[in-house]
């Protein structure tokens, strides 16, 4: 249990997968120095490229789970290169997560030039979403209960 201060954003079905430990480590544009449990938020909308491929009860599972669904901890967060995203990931992860991986997600420019890892454990998800206000484009300041 424990008080949680803020999460971060995701669009589904990203959202369900790290909070049930599916996704432990996303390719992000931006790098957090965040550490420590935050909640997953699940923002409106369902990632367009996954839609297409999605069966039906995959959907009608997903679409009304919008805002906070789970929490997990952020461990680390590693900088790379854009082009050694797949040969690290499969260090970390192996073969079959770099698979899985929506690669449409990882970002090809970023400001800095590099992408980061962010390295998540603890998945955990939550009963029912809660609701959460406001916030910016990643980040949203909250105050929840983990479960």
């Amino acid at each position: 249990m424990g008080e949680i201060t803020r999460g971060f954003k995701l669009f589904q079905p990203w959202a369900t997968d790290v909070v049930r430990g599916k996704l432990n480590f996303l390719v992000r544009s931006i790098p957090t120095k965040v550490r420590g449990k935050v909640a997953v938020i699940a923002t409106q909308g369902i990632d367009a490229v996954w839609l297409e491929k999605a069966k039906d009860e995959e959907i009608e599972e997903l679409k009304d789970r919008v805002g906070a669904i789970g929490s997990v901890e952020i461990k680390d967060c590693i900088e790379v290169k854009p082009n050694k995203v797949k040969e690290k990931l499969i260090e970390l992860a192996g073969e079959d997560y770099w698979d899985y991986y929506p690669k449409h997600l990882i970002p090809e420019k970023t400001r800095t030039g590099m992408v980061y890892i962010w390295v998540l454990d603890k998945a955990k998800e939550w009963k029912e979403p809660r609701a959460v206000e406001g916030g910016g484009i990643i980040w949203a300041k909250v105050k929840l209960e983990d479960e």
